[in-house]
């Protein structure tokens, strides 16, 4: 029988304090509060198995907020010198042993792997990246260049936010792409950048092809431009992290919607001097 994961199990027998559930001579015991009502002999029966405070296994048909091999967000409920206990949606919390438990806060959030101890009892680990698999060997038709995924981002790096990208890789967020506060352990909509050839992956928070419309960013610096009363002293040369304060685009996407307002004979520009609105 399968410790943290949840399966059909055939209902061998009944005893006063439940039901012994049953799969190739083993027995597990499913306490009557969770057996189902007007359950018989030989039916089959959907339960999660874990330990108990005692080391027992036993069945439970509270159904888990994830599974042994995922990785998820949970809620810190409690924690003592050893490590924190994460509220898993079943009866008993699951435990994450951690050197530093004083670090986490009660009611905050973390990003685990859940997998088993050396005794086979379910735990969680707060360092997942080992458990992050690569995109290298990916079915690119399945997960490729422009795919929408889900990420959560988890921790930040010199180069900007690590991500999980649909529970299972690894991806990053470039900080100088970024114009947002970033919210970790939070799920969200992301988009991939790149695969590089070792399964390194980069991400983007929207689709990497709206990067090369310029209709939206030059939209934007007018709409700054109005709200300055018509002029802004930002040019080709201007700082990278004023153009994204005032304008929260890269200087790259900067100097595109100016190149298309000159174009479009919307702006007045003056080398080294700044932007004017043209009326």
């Amino acid at each position: 029988m399968e410790i943290g994961v949840v399966s059909k199990l055939r209902l061998g027998r009944f005893v006063e304090f439940g039901a012994y559930l049953q799969n190739k001579g083993e027995e597990v015991l499913l306490p009557n509060k969770y057996l189902p009502k007007d359950s018989k002999i030989g039916d089959m029966i959907e339960v999660f198995l874990y330990h108990d405070s005692e080391g027992r296994v036993i069945a439970t048909t509270l159904k888990p907020k994830a599974q042994r091999g995922e990785i998820v967000v949970l809620e810190i409920v409690d924690r003592n010198h050893l490590g924190c206990f994460l509220d898993l949606g079943i009866a008993k919390d699951l435990f994450m042993p951690t050197q530093n438990p004083q670090k986490f806060s009660i009611n905050s959030q973390v990003l685990v792997f859940i997998t088993t101890d050396k005794q086979g009892r379910l735990i969680a680990k707060v360092n997942i990246k080992p458990y992050l698999k690569s995109l290298k060997n990916i079915n690119k038709q399945e997960l490729g260049i422009f795919s929408k995924v889900e990420i959560i981002p988890f921790r930040e790096s010199n180069l900007g936010y690590e991500c999980v990208i649909n529970g299972e890789y690894l991806g990053l967020l470039y900080r100088s792409e970024i114009f947002e506060k970033i919210k970790f352990f939070k799920k969200r909509e992301g988009f991939i950048k790149k695969i590089y050839p070792n399964g390194k992956c980069d991400l983007s928070l929207k689709p990497p092809l709206a990067k090369k419309d310029s209709i939206s960013e030059a939209q934007e610096v007018l709409e700054r431009l109005k709200e300055s009363g018509g002029h802004l002293k930002m040019h080709y040369d201007s700082d990278p992290k004023e153009i994204t304060k005032i304008f929260k685009m890269s200087k790259k996407s900067f100097k595109r919607a100016l190149t298309s307002l000159i174009e479009q004979d919307k702006i007045i520009f003056k080398a080294k001097e700044g932007i004017w609105l043209k009326v």
